[in-house]
């Protein structure tokens, strides 16, 4: 498979990945900047590597929507094992579209920043794969 088009598939589904009962421990409302690093086997480094500015309503911040990055209504992905305490947070995820994979991500949360790490396995896209995602407060949401 593409190596490119296993990336962009792979930030699909994983960008609408958002726990369902998570609750973003006292993070701020407000514009964040996101950046999305993924590292992929065979990959050149630096490659995937995704900065995007996104506003967190209070709403967004009071439910799960501050873990995800966007939204895929192609994708099925499902989460599981949900587990926070304190500034920590874990969970895994499975989909099946649009292609198969399998993760676990760990991350910290604070009342301004946002840091996650998963590790995926893609079957269709030859290994292992991590992605780290952070995102910082920047300001108000215009």
């Amino acid at each position: 498979m593409n190596y490119r088009i296993a990336a962009c598939a792979a930030f699909s589904a994983l960008s609408l990945a958002t726990p369902p009962t998570a609750c973003a421990a006292g993070l701020t409302p407000g514009m964040y900047e996101y950046t999305v690093k993924m590292n992929m086997p065979g990959m050149p480094a630096g490659m995937g590597a995704q900065t995007f500015q996104r506003c967190l309503t209070a709403q967004d911040v009071a439910g799960s929507n501050a873990y995800s990055t966007a939204r895929d209504k192609n994708s099925d992905c499902k989460i599981k094992d949900l587990r926070e305490s304190g500034s920590q947070f874990s969970y895994s995820m499975s989909c099946t579209k649009p292609e198969k994979m399998d993760a676990t991500t760990k991350g910290t949360v604070t009342a301004t920043s946002l840091s996650m790490d998963m590790t995926m396995s893609m079957p269709d896209a030859g290994g292992t794969m991590t992605q780290t995602t952070t995102a910082k407060r920047v300001g108000d949401c215009k």
